[in-house]
């Protein structure tokens, strides 16, 4: 199965996802974790998540980008859940850190996801929601967010369930 959260900043988006993860009932729960942390405040927020975790059974992975092959070392995937935090940092990690336009980005995420997806018995995939024609969006930010919404749109065509918490859909 395959789960696709989405909302606003503090929508309350992974708090929501972790619940539905652990009630997966698989062996074991994978927390993909995909912030680059930048900042005092990235940091503040990194932490804050791995508290909210903490005592869950979660085992968390970190990569920022490049997800395709996060658990090739990893045997037995398909009795386990994957939890990916989030599209929104992972999109903007490949466009920054790996020199690639909004669009291949786009597609360079939604191939990994998929091929990353095949291997798990459950996928819970986190993102985040912004309008395109926000105001005081430079154009790389712009750009930016027509690419995360094309993913968003093409991960909810294949999902089999979705949830848009900035909807309260819970």
């Amino acid at each position: 199965m395959t789960v696709l959260i989405t909302g606003r900043s503090a929508s309350g988006k992974s708090s929501f996802a972790e619940g539905l993860a652990l009630k997966m009932n698989d062996d074991v729960v994978y927390y993909l974790a995909t912030m680059k942390v930048m900042d005092r405040e990235g940091e503040a927020r990194v932490e804050r998540h791995k508290k909210m975790r903490e005592g869950k059974g979660f085992v968390t992975v970190e990569r920022e980008r490049d997800i395709r092959d996060a658990f090739s070392d990893r045997e037995s995937l398909d009795r386990a859940t994957l939890l990916l935090e989030c599209v929104t940092n992972l999109l903007g990690n490949e466009i920054h850190d790996g020199g690639l336009t909004g669009k291949d980005a786009a597609d360079k995420v939604l191939y990994d996801i998929a091929e990353l997806s095949k291997s798990f018995h459950n996928t819970i995939i986190v993102t985040g929601i912004y309008d395109e024609d926000g105001e005081g969006y430079d154009d790389e930010t712009r750009e930016y967010v027509k690419s995360l919404n094309s993913v968003n749109a093409k991960l909810k065509s294949v999902a089999d369930r979705t949830y848009d918490m900035s909807k309260g859909e819970n």
